[in-house]
């Protein structure tokens, strides 16, 4: 089936921001198909590209502003994102999701890529979740674990 690579990003110090992380961690203490790879990605979107590369498929996780309840999971592709340019060029994140792909799909042809956004309720500096987003993690956890089996539920 070939390697799937899981991504977390978000900066742990900025409380929901960090979500992508917080559900790395925890999908790293949990019993994955052989060929998972979990990559804590942090803020470095662009550094992260290398692990993309030659993956079969791919499963990415962050705090994303969509206009739901705090909490509020999102389950996306690149396409969803829209073109690289209708991002913001700032970010707390060195590039944002959608130009890192954009970057990484000049150098060949992506491999499917699945998105899990979470709505973030507090987005300032701390190291906790907000209640609705720690919940909603867990709950990411599960989908993305679902996701990575190749279960209709995800």
């Amino acid at each position: 089936m070939g390697r799937t690579v899981v991504v977390g990003f978000g900066n742990l110090l900025m409380g929901d921001d960090g979500v992508g992380v917080h559900v790395v961690r925890a999908l790293a203490g949990r019993a994955l198909p052989a060929g998972v790879e979990l990559v804590d990605g942090g803020v470095a979107s662009l550094e992260v590209l290398g692990a993309l590369r030659g993956a079969a498929r791919v499963v990415i996780v962050d705090a994303l502003t969509g206009g739901g309840e705090p909490g509020a999971v999102y389950r996306l592709t690149p396409a969803d994102l829209g073109p690289a340019s209708a991002t913001p060029g700032l970010s707390l994140h060195d590039f944002s999701l959608p130009q890192a792909l954009a970057l990484l799909a000049r150098t060949g042809p992506l491999p499917p890529i699945v998105i899990f956004g979470v709505e973030p309720a507090a987005m300032q500096t701390g190291l906790e979740l907000s209640a609705p987003v720690a919940a909603a993690a867990l709950r990411v956890a599960d989908l993305v674990a679902a996701e990575v089996r190749g279960g209709a539920d995800a």
